[in-house]
């Protein structure tokens, strides 16, 4: 059997869907298994151990040439097709990915109108699953395959990316030989309302490097950049702004590191299935729907009557400028202290504790 799974984006919504992938590759030893994806996460998809082929599509670098589009989708057509699939499954449940799950020509699975992201993506679908809602990302996944392909989802998630670990930790460090603990701040992310202020990074690389931890600035953008530039004056010669990295080069270095402090993303999830110790700050999020547990992180949240909201904007702000409350809860005095009980001092890892502010 040769099964497209389309999953597009982003990071950490491909990384929740890993396990259910595990999952079918269990079901369906002999399959062939291959997934569409934007560019930019192909290379984390290639990582799956269940994962035979990678398949991107570049939707959204057509967005402002949008009369290029129908050539992408021609191109698209004639490339899926050709691959004769047996069937297709939509795990994003949008109606964009349900129409180029239709372009492979063959039968496709996805969720029921009431479990969709967009309703109207399961007029598409041949046969859907009713998934409950309320469900961790994870197990909503996995609920969508053991419904549609009779999978056992009985036994622990597997994320498929041990051979990929062994692999990275085989590795000699490419950093320098550093005599003092070296713990990773990230500190990028895509919501305005995950970021933690910048005002409280800086306190806390001063804080960290005062008590000698070697702060390790990663960056992914232009702006992550420039941020990075400016935290690092907090900590002198003990805070490093990274080169350029690619995603692997960067789980490297995480892998290599004493653990990592990281707002709710997709690389700080990524970070923790790899059983890297670390600290993730959620703001408007619950580590109960997306966070990674059963792993080696510790999640921080503010405690605030209006926290979860999952806004992407905090509604409760008043001037653009202002910053989220639940961001503002958490301190850097706070998260500070956890680094040295959770990623210093401690020599047992984190097992999923969730903090309050």
């Amino acid at each position: 059997m040769k099964i497209l799974v389309v999953r597009l984006s982003s990071l950490g919504d491909i990384l929740h869907l890993f396990p259910a992938i595990s999952d079918l590759r269990r079901r369906l030893p002999d399959a062939e298994i291959h997934w569409l994806v934007e560019p930019a996460f192909a290379e984390m998809v290639s990582w799956h151990a269940a994962v035979d082929k990678v398949i991107t599509v570049p939707l959204r670098s057509h967005k402002k040439q949008w009369w290029k589009l129908p050539k992408l989708l021609r191109g698209l057509k004639r490339q899926l097709k050709a691959e004769h699939y047996d069937l297709a499954l939509d795990a994003q449940g949008l109606l964009k990915s349900a129409l180029l799950a239709r372009l492979a020509g063959t039968e496709i699975y996805g969720f029921d109108a009431s479990s969709a992201r967009e309703s109207l993506a399961a007029k598409f679908y041949q046969k859907t699953a009713s998934i409950a809602s309320g469900l961790h990302i994870v197990d909503k996944n996995r609920q969508l395959v053991a419904q549609l392909f009779g999978a056992d989802i009985l036994q622990p998630a597997d994320y498929g990316l041990d051979q990929f670990r062994q692999n990275q930790m085989s590795l000699p460090d490419s950093g320098d030989e550093r005599a003092n603990p070296a713990i990773v701040l990230l500190h990028g992310t895509t919501w305005n309302s995950k970021y933690w202020p910048e005002s409280s990074w800086f306190e806390l690389v001063g804080l960290l490097t005062l008590q000698g931890i070697h702060c390790l600035l990663p960056w992914g953008n232009e702006a992550e950049y420039q941020r990075a530039q400016r935290l690092q004056q907090a900590g002198g010669e003990l805070a490093q702004v990274l080169p350029k990295l690619s995603l692997t080069e960067l789980m490297s270095v995480l892998l290599h590191a004493q653990g990592f402090v990281s707002v709710e993303s997709g690389i700080g999830h990524l970070a923790t299935v790899l059983d890297i110790s670390g600290i993730m700050l959620h703001g408007p999020t619950a580590p109960e729907y997306s966070g990674i547990l059963g792993k080696s992180c510790l999640h921080i949240t503010s405690g605030l009557y209006c926290s979860p909201c999952f806004k992407r904007d905090c509604p409760r702000l008043e001037l653009k400028e202002d910053k989220p409350p639940c961001q503002m809860a958490i301190t850097p005095q706070q998260v500070c202290q956890k680094c040295f009980e959770s990623l210093v001092t401690s020599d047992a890892p984190v097992r999923a504790k969730i903090h309050s502010a």
